[in-house]
């Protein structure tokens, strides 16, 4: 099954569903007919013992037996047949299995009331056989007229109810003395019981006109509605189809094609949206490629060039450079190339979560305000609380706010100030410049990579218009947000740093003391970033 088309599985299942129910449906239908006409055909009988019995209290005087009136029998007291029709006439042993008689009738009466039971009945009596068969065990037609048709008539019929179980309604009879052909009481009258056998042709007739439409129409039913859901399945994944056929036909250079997307407000419509969002996210995420290499490609460039002219120059006018200052210059170009490599590197790396160290956010602030005030950068820290403890990794935070101070420094005017907020769920730092501040449009832009505005294309000196980018990419790691907004009051921008805090300080090691002389940059960070981790 898992290896056909969905619409010809849809269609099996539905379709034996269908037979299933349909066919349950119609057993239930013909079972309630059936029941319904033999019902009426034991009420039937129950009239009909009514009216017999009223006969067989006048001693059947100026009345005959109808094989039309159905299979009956009367019994008196002592066991004997006394009048018979139909095909109890030749059932076997029909007195014996009979249910007992019921109670007589109320005294002035002549008929009493009647009762209903069963009765299995066993085979026929075939004393005669050669008079109702054939040489060959074939009933003999019941044509013709008189009482040899009356006579084929009911052996047929006890055929027919041999080995059945019957209902039998059962009424007593009073023949008043002088009416009776053999008295059982004293008085000369007769104690009878008439039996009335309700014969179940009728009803299996009735059942049995519904067997052929039935039998035919479940089957039909089923394989037309196999048939539906097999159509509406294949049309409804007609959507999907063309979906593949989209997706398929898209490659990374036509990446703006976009999928159908179908009216109907269900799973395939959602399907359909969201292939649709995905492709944007990966059309972004291609131009963004796009555009990262070509300004890595223009970042690097510039630095390659002017090493490439001076070490040519060097090498065509040996006796007009001084070597010394060619050196220095190569080594500068040399590590802006290296700086801008490092940078890249860092963005390419997976978003994997921070290491779970436990950092001092608050006195790694401290050492970097110390570190710059001692290199004459106007950078104070305005608060902080004695420790503002986090989870993550101790040089990428010490990195984050390196990059956050040397921004702030290159575009202050005349001070730089931080502060550090503790509340016990956010560790907060802000980094506020009073330089130009930012428009809000700028204030979201100055995070994407190799984004410099006009002003800092001016006053920059070596920046590769990656810190911004590379601090937020931090502050993502560490579960954290960085933002920039205009100062208020201005003038100035505040870049502000949230980090989920660290109640707990138990493995948190003393505060390091703020050295008093001055702290040299180091280049790489030095082991003296966290002030305490763990394991």
């Amino acid at each position: 099954m898992r290896r056909l088309p969905a619409p010809l599985r849809t269609a099996l299942v539905a379709g034996l569903v269908a037979l299933v129910l349909f066919g349950g449906a119609a057993w239930w239908i013909r079972g309630h007919v059936y029941d319904a006409v033999y019902r009426e055909s034991v009420q039937r009988s129950a009239e009909l013992s009514a009216r017999l019995a009223e006969q067989a209290a006048t001693g059947w005087n100026d009345t005959s037996v109808d094989p039309g009136d159905g299979p009956f029998v009367q019994i008196d007291r002592t066991g004997r047949t006394l009048t018979a029709a139909g095909g109890a006439l030749d059932l076997a042993d029909l007195a014996d299995l009979l249910p007992p008689a019921p109670a007589g009738p109320a005294p002035g009466h002549t008929v009493g009331q009647s009762s209903s039971g069963t009765v299995h009945l066993e085979g026929v009596d075939e004393s005669d056989r050669a008079r109702f068969h054939f040489p060959g065990g074939d009933l003999r037609s019941a044509s013709g007229a008189g009482p040899e048709r009356r006579d084929l008539f009911a052996h047929a019929e006890a055929h027919y109810l041999e080995h059945r179980t019957v209902t039998v309604i059962a009424r007593p009879v009073v023949t008043p003395a002088g009416r009776c052909a053999h008295p059982t009481e004293p008085d000369g009258s007769c104690r009878s019981t008439l039996y009335v056998l309700v014969a179940p042709y009728v009803a299996e007739y009735a059942a049995g006109t519904l067997t052929v439409p039935l039998a035919a129409g479940v089957p039909a039913a089923a394989l037309l509605l196999a048939m539906t859901a097999w159509a509406a399945t294949r049309r409804s994944l007609n959507p999907v189809e063309a979906i593949r056929r989209e997706v398929a036909e898209i490659t990374d250079t036509d990446l703006g094609r976009r999928v159908p997307v179908p009216e109907g407000r269900d799973a395939i419509r959602a399907l359909a949206l969201t292939t649709n969002t995905t492709l944007d996210r990966l059309q972004d995420g291609a131009l963004r490629q796009s555009r990262f290499v070509a300004d890595a490609a223009h970042e690097l460039r510039s630095p390659l060039t002017a090493l490439r002219y001076q070490l040519e120059t060097a090498l065509d006018h040996p006796d007009d450079i001084e070597p010394c200052e060619t050196l220095e210059d190569a080594l500068a170009a040399t590590r802006r190339l290296q700086n801008l490599t490092e940078d890249l590197l860092l963005l390419a790396r997976p978003e994997r979560p921070a290491a779970h160290s436990l950092v001092d956010l608050a006195g790694l602030t401290r050492e970097l305000v110390t570190e710059y005030r001692c290199q004459d950068h106007p950078v104070t820290l305005a608060s902080a609380p004695e420790q503002a403890p986090v989870r993550g990794d101790g040089l990428q935070l010490h990195r984050l706010l390196r990059n956050l101070l040397d921004n702030a420094v290159r575009h202050a005017h005349t001070a730089v100030v931080l502060a550090v907020t503790d509340d016990g769920r956010t560790s907060t730092v802000t980094v506020h410049n009073d330089g130009i501040p930012l428009t809000p449009e700028e204030c979201e832009r100055v995070f994407e990579r190799f984004t410099r505005l006009d002003e800092a294309r001016t006053r920059d000196a070596g920046g590769s218009g990656l810190g911004l980018a590379i601090a937020r990419d931090i502050a993502r790691r560490h579960h954290g947000t960085l933002t920039a907004h205009p100062a208020d009051p201005p003038p100035g921008t505040t870049f502000t740093l949230r980090v989920p805090a660290t109640p707990d300080t138990n493995h948190l090691a003393a505060k390091a003391a703020t050295p008093e002389g001055c702290l040299r940059r180091p280049d790489p960070p030095g082991p003296h970033t966290p002030i305490a981790a763990e394991d």
